[in-house]
């Protein structure tokens, strides 16, 4: 159940960036350093407490409510919990493509950690998470829940390379967007900007068995990985049944099985 930019990148040359105000209270804010080594641990994500998603669930469509909770293998939302409860310190997490905010609410799920979620300028999925509260009403019932999210409707193509880099600054990006690297190269276009302004955290790909295009994309991925300078892992075991790979730039990462 993928989140996705709501269309064409290359379609918005004339929206203007909007985003909301950034205020940091975070130290460790722009470093791209993981806290600590990253274990990937299969049996532990199996078995984790699924209360702070249901917690959440109630924040996304009522349809994704039953996809928040299904296990690890068949959706990717328990391992964002695993990953927020169990490394999630006070940096943001980058969530690329909000649709429905799932993602976003599953990586938030600590807390603790604030949620930077970022789709085109002209989205308005989200909207049916808020089920008829409006923007600020979702916000608060949220908030007071204790996840944090903030919104960011922004051509990530567009930004200059100070922008990206903060918006960036920090070690887990999320990245679950269009899922045709080939016909609307998004994926394979942003990827290439984080190796550019020397991102060194760790990305989680969405859906890398879905479809032709994300298999090669994968592939093209794993045999680049000694140039590009990372580590490539397929965690679909514990992740999204079409597919969860994660993209180590930091070396920190180790999978447990």
């Amino acid at each position: 159940q993928g989140e996705k930019y709501a269309s064409d990148t290359r379609k918005e040359a004339s929206k203007p960036e909007v985003s909301e105000p950034e205020v940091s209270i975070c130290s460790g804010e722009g470093s791209f350093s993981p806290p600590s080594d990253i274990i990937i641990d299969y049996e532990k994500i199996r078995k984790m407490d699924k209360s702070p998603l249901k917690r959440v669930k109630p924040y996304t469509i009522k349809a994704y409510e039953k996809y928040m909770l299904d296990d690890a293998g068949n959706e990717h939302y328990t391992f964002l919990n695993y990953i927020s409860a169990t490394y999630g310190d006070c940096r943001h997490f980058t969530d690329i493509g909000t649709r429905y905010v799932a993602s976003s609410l599953a990586a938030g799920s600590n807390f603790k950690t604030p949620i930077w979620t970022f789709d085109l300028p002209t989205s308005v999925e989200r909207k049916e998470a808020f089920r008829g509260r409006g923007e600020k009403g979702w916000k608060k019932v949220v908030q007071a829940e204790g996840v944090q999210i903030k919104f960011h409707n922004v051509d990530l193509m567009k930004v200059s390379d100070e922008k990206i880099k903060f918006y960036l600054g920090t070690w887990f990006v999320m990245l679950d967007t269009f899922h045709e690297p080939d016909t609307v190269p998004f994926e394979r276009e942003f990827f290439q900007r984080m190796i550019d302004i020397g991102f060194k955290g760790v990305l989680a790909l969405d859906d890398i068995h879905l479809n032709s295009e994300m298999k090669k994309w994968w592939k093209e991925l794993q045999k680049g990985a000694e140039k590009g300078g990372y580590k490539t892992y397929d965690i679909t075991e514990i992740g999204h049944s079409t597919g969860t790979g994660l993209v180590d730039f930091s070396g920190k990462v180790t999978i447990k099985k």
